[in-house]
Formats: structure tokens, C-alpha cells, sequence
């Protein structure tokens, strides 16, 4: 049996030229290289730079988180404006865009909160302090929101009750409004606004 199989083997190795074996192993290497060499173009054009991003927020001397609250003692007609500003350094390689969200918002003795529960929405905040007082907040993160890479920019928060406002109802009754909660709550804020302070990444 073992006799058969043997010749069965030489046979088909005298069948076998000498000169396929050599065109056999030349294309194994030809074809060794070539993966090799692909392979290597691969991982080369696979390395990127991955931009850095870093942004900070700064108001006065100090850094601070991205939530803020903004806080105002007292408000009249004709009340000197309140203002604060916070800074914003793009250190990164991406320019940054600003936004923002109010989180709640206290007016004397009113507290509105954006959550679920509430169904209240920080856009429903931006369009009550825009429309329903005579006393004007204004949140602004500058001309086009954006800072460039490198750049500075800032959100500026500011306050303010004009003499007369152009809505005489308006006026007097939020006048009558702070009159009474001064006397009654003396040395509370009139308003306490919280916001979120964000930069993202341009896209």
C-alpha cells in the first residue's frame, strides 16, 4: 500500500518541471512585495491631525464655569444700566460659535425654571424678558456669535429701565411692583437670571 502511494508520488513529481517551480516562488515574492508595499501606502495616508479645542470663560480676574448667574439688587425707572461681561478665549485651532441658554429666570418675586415638569423652554424665557417688561435684558455674544481660532470674544449681559419706557401701563405697574416688594422683602435681588454659557465647534 505504502509502495502504491510512493509511486504514485515520484510520478507526479517527475511531471513537476524544475522551471515551475522557479515561476511558482518568483510570483509568490512579486506578489509578497506588492501587499507590503500597499499595506505601507495605506497606514501612511490613514495619519490626520485632529484640530485642538479649547475654550475658556473668564469674567474680571478669574476663570469661571460655563453657568453664570446674573444678579441685579435693585431696579427703578431711569435705573443706571447694570452691566457684566464675560470673556471668551478660543485657544484652540477651530473657530468657536456662541450660544446660549437661560436656565431660570426671577423677577422679584416670580421664578420661572426650563425643565420637563415645567413644559417652560429656554426660548420661551428669551421671548418673556423680550416682550412683557419695561426693563430691557439684553444677553449678546457679539456681531456674527463667532471667534475665530487664537481670538477673543465675549457674552455681554446688561440691564436697564429707561425713564419711560413707551408703555405707561407697563411702567406703572411693575413700578408699583418693585415699590411693594422692596418694602416688604428689603435687601432681596429683583433678578436673578441663570444661564449656560456654550461655545461649539464650527462645523
Amino acid at each position: 500500500m505504502i509502495k502504491k502511494i510512493m509511486d504514485k508520488v515520484v510520478k507526479i513529481l517527475k511531471k513537476i518541471k524544475l522551471r515551475n517551480l522557479i515561476i511558482l516562488l518568483l510570483l509568490l515574492i512579486v506578489n509578497t512585495f506588492a501587499w507590503f508595499i500597499y499595506a505601507t501606502r495605506v497606514s501612511t495616508q490613514l495619519s490626520v491631525h485632529v484640530s485642538s479645542w479649547d475654550v475658556e470663560f473668564v469674567s474680571g480676574e478669574e476663570e469661571i464655569i460655563t453657568n453664570i448667574e446674573i444678579v441685579v439688587d435693585r431696579m427703578y425707572p431711569g435705573m443706571d444700566e447694570f452691566e457684566r461681561d464675560i470673556k471668551v478665549r478660543n485657544k484652540g485651532e477651530t473657530p468657536a460659535i456662541l450660544t446660549y441658554k437661560i436656565e431660570s429666570l426671577q423677577i422679584m418675586d416670580e421664578t420661572f425654571e426650563v425643565s420637563e415638569e415645567t413644559g417652560i423652554t429656554s426660548d420661551d424665557l428669551k421671548n418673556k424678558i423680550e416682550t412683557e417688561y419695561p426693563f430691557k435684558i439684553n444677553i449678546d455674544s457679539g456681531e456674527n456669535n463667532t471667534i475665530e481660532e487664537n481670538g477673543q470674544g465675549n457674552f455681554k449681559v446688561t440691564v436697564n429701565w429707561p425713564f419711560e419706557s413707551g408703555d405707561d401701563e407697563l411702567d406703572t405697574y411693575w413700578g408699583n411692583k418693585a415699590y411693594e416688594y422692596y418694602s416688604l422683602n428689603p435687601g432681596s435681588q429683583s433678578i436673578i437670571l441663570k444661564l449656560e454659557l456654550i461655545a461649539t465647534q464650527e462645523s
